[in-house]
């Protein structure tokens, strides 16, 4: 026996609209990353770890590069154990040879790249900026700063010759505010975001999307802050959501500022900082 259902206007009307996730049980659409590469550069471990894997959970396919190979490879086979696909590619992001070869392997290998991730990053010694040496200053800005220029600027000649794509640099608070006894790590993060605002200007007419993540105090595989908990209660209090972020809320920012979702969205630095920046 055949059911006839009688619609309203209404009804009748979303009859042809495009489906939803809901729909499908699935991802938002704008969120899905089926058929794209992706390279993370620092994801062996911390925020680029949680990257790495938000990227593989929405169908990127991601190259986990890494100063360290071994913490490379453990996180390609976390992305793979979940069924999803990844490769691990060691790389000194403060060498342009090997920047080079991290860009032109993934392209060769896989076809394509689609986001370029430039996490890779160090800490400094805490100290006042008089005692800033040449040598700490060299280091720290070597892979902040000079290696997210490379991986940048590596991608995005890529990217330019092929209908485009997205570019994720991550940054920092101290990108946008000064945080006392940091002064090379402050400066680096500040550079970050000269990078991004210049190449997404520079690149938007290619359809090259360069974005900042600035996370906040995040809790970190390694936390040079865990051994002194006035200056944690200090900072959770000054926090207005009262508590460190994790990773994931890092990673989930990015996988936004790679996806299509944000195909309206450059030149912009996003903190994620439970509300820091804004006390």
């Amino acid at each position: 026996m055949r059911v006839l259902l009688h619609l309203s206007p209404a009804e009748d009307q979303g009859r042809n609209r495009e489906p939803r996730a809901s729909d499908r049980g699935g991802v938002i659409p704008e969120f899905d990353l089926h058929d794209q590469v992706a390279i993370v550069t620092g994801g062996g471990r911390s925020l680029g770890r949680a990257i790495s894997g938000a990227l593989g959970e929405a169908g990127a396919t991601v190259v986990v590069a890494d100063v360290r190979e071994d913490a490379a490879k453990a996180v390609a086979a976390e992305i793979t154990g979940a069924g999803g696909a990844a490769v691990a590619m060691s790389c000194d992001v403060s060498r342009e040879p090997g920047v080079r070869r991290l860009v032109g392997e993934t392209v060769g290998e896989l076809g394509r790249l689609d986001i370029m991730v430039a996490n890779a990053g160090v800490f400094q010694t805490w100290m006042p900026p008089e005692d800033n040496s040449v040598e700490e200053w060299n280091r720290v800005l070597a892979t902040n700063l000079t290696g997210v220029m490379l991986s940048c600027l590596e991608a995005g000649r890529h990217m330019k010759e092929h209908d485009g794509g997205s570019i994720i640099a991550t940054s920092s608070i101290v990108g946008h505010a000064g945080l006392s006894g940091n002064f090379s790590y402050n400066v680096s993060k500040h550079g970050v975001i000269g990078i991004v605002r210049s190449l997404a200007v520079e690149w938007a007419e290619y359809r090259v999307r360069v974005n900042a993540v600035c996370p906040g105090f995040i809790t970190r595989d390694v936390e040079p802050l865990r051994e002194d908990p006035e200056v944690i209660e200090m900072i959770e209090s000054r926090t207005p959501l009262g508590h460190f972020g994790e990773p994931r809320d890092i990673a989930l920012g990015a996988l936004y500022l790679a996806s299509p979702a944000a195909k309206y969205v450059t030149g912009i630095s996003l903190p994620i900082d439970g509300g820091w920046l804004a006390a």
